[in-house]
């Protein structure tokens, strides 16, 4: 194919930085850590060694972090570092890098063909190890199909990574996945608030997703001793969750704000519209062609296969993001600072996310999220770029003594779930402060001001009967789209 000119050089998703102050500049190098930044390598189950300023210490588990661990000057120094190398990488963007996402392309594109028709030819088949054989291979296609759309193609394009190619629809504004979320939503709740706000509590809502509580700076409530069983909910309707999460973000930013029913009807039309398309070609109009071509059988064996592999994207993708973001080590913050710099975004950044090493098969199938330090600090470089400038990342770090968590998929999964069960189960002193605020709440007789005004606002969406079993979320959106100002 050939490509036009690039209008434009790519750039990062950095946040507009305020200048500082050298008052500010001071203050800042004198701020203490809540945990210690060790410069780290977990390459395997050992997770327990660390290195600060050459001493050995025991990294604290689930940090949290008050402020900038580093002074000024170094993160600046680290931020002309990195943003060489980013810039280095960006001029380098040519003819083989369209190549490579034109044929992930094709890939998805014909892979997709080729196990629809697996699936729906199963149905044919009069016997029943063949018809299994075949379902299973067909399947497994479609799944392969799906994650390489969801991960290395959609999520990538989305984020403006092949904005420069200039091509009719591998870019930003016009490419659109195979979820039930559309790009807008996504775009809004991902590329700007986790890219920009990353791992700060009240800001990044990626942080437990509304659902899960991750870390300690979240008070305990009762419902998060089922945080394990949400959990497995929230992976197997992964697509589902991101879709509606913009949703929930909006109806609590725009609470108190005249753009409330706008902003919620325009972006609940667009998502009620996009799970009608959805739903419609996997389980209603793609089985039903199958079963009118090729009989009953075909049909059952198409829908079965598609939820399937609709089953197995969510899995796999909350388990990639997961591990890229919530493991032993990743630090959390507590604000955001309103003068923070380049450096300490890329700091934060680099803190808040974790790798996870595998084949580079294992890479492409991530959407090179298990590059999830590089792409936090480069999100809107071409991914498949990330493995080589890795060690280059890696050593900078070290240079700084600023941990780079990287692990195998084994380590890291299992230290997600571990983080999960931790924190469904209060400690001594948040089980104190619950029956304190119990105790407090009987006692003054008194609510607090800002719950009963989202209880009022919200009593007008409230389910009756078998609604009150739909998730609030979905009753908003529901709400909203068809509400008439």
């Amino acid at each position: 194919m050939r490509m036009l000119p690039p209008i434009s050089n790519g750039h990062s998703a950095v946040p507009i930085l305020t200048a500082l102050t050298d008052a500010q500049l001071a203050a800042a190098d004198r701020l203490v850590l809540t945990a210690p930044i060790a410069a780290h390598t977990a390459s395997s189950d050992d997770q327990n060694s660390s290195n600060q300023t050459g001493n050995q210490t025991q990294p604290i588990r689930y940090p949290t972090l008050t402020g900038a661990p580093l002074a000024k000057s170094q993160t600046e120094a680290l931020a002309d570092e990195l943003g060489a190398l980013y810039k280095s990488v960006m001029d380098s963007l040519g003819a083989d890098d369209a190549r490579y996402i034109e044929r992930v392309y094709n890939t998805v594109v014909y892979s997709e063909l080729v196990a629809r028709g697996l699936l729906a030819v199963a149905g044919r088949l009069s016997s029943k190890r063949s018809q299994l054989s075949v379902w299973l291979l067909g399947t497994a296609i479609l799944s392969f199909s799906k994650i390489l759309n969801n991960m290395e193609l959609g999520h990538n394009v989305m984020h403006g990574q092949y904005d420069w190619m200039q091509h009719p629809h591998l870019n930003s504004q016009k490419f659109d996945w195979d979820i039930v979320c559309p790009a807008p939503l996504w775009q809004h709740s991902h590329n700007y608030l986790h890219h920009t706000f990353t791992n700060i509590v009240g800001r990044d809502h990626d942080v437990g997703y509304h659902l899960i509580r991750v870390t300690d700076e979240q008070a305990w409530i009762p419902g998060d001793r089922y945080n394990p069983l949400k959990t497995i909910i929230l992976a197997l309707g992964f697509e589902w969750a991101v879709a509606f999460h913009d949703i929930q973000i909006c109806v609590d930013e725009y609470a108190d704000t005249p753009e409330l029913h706008e902003t919620l009807q325009q972006k609940s039309r667009a998502l009620f519209a996009k799970i009608g398309r959805q739903v419609g070609k996997d389980y209603v109009a793609l089985p039903a062609i199958a079963g009118l071509a090729l009989g009953r059988r075909s049909a059952i064996t198409t829908l079965s296969g598609n939820i399937t592999a609709n089953i197995a994207r969510n899995l796999w993708t909350w388990a990639v993001i997961f591990c890229g973001h919530l493991t032993e080590q990743a630090h959390i913050y507590t604000h955001l600072d309103d003068n923070e710099s380049k450096g300490d975004w890329y700091v934060r950044q680099i803190l808040g996310s974790s790798n996870i090493q595998g084949s580079k098969l294992f890479h492409i199938l991530t959407g090179n999220l298990s590059h999830q330090i590089e792409h936090h600090i480069f999100p809107d470089m071409p991914a498949h770029r990330y493995a080589s400038i890795a060690p280059q990342v890696q050593a900078i770090c070290q240079k700084y003594n600023i941990a780079y968590n990287t692990g195998h998929f084994g380590t890291q999964f299992r230290q997600v779930l571990t983080r999960i069960q931790h924190f469904s189960k209060p400690s001594a002193d948040e089980w104190n402060a619950y029956q304190q605020s119990l105790l407090t709440s009987d006692a003054d007789g008194v609510i607090d001001a800002e719950k009963i005004a989202k209880k009022e606002q919200r009593t007008t969406t409230a389910g009756h009967g078998l609604s009150k079993y739909i998730p609030e979320v979905v009753r908003h959106s529901w709400f909203y789209a068809w509400k008439v100002k």
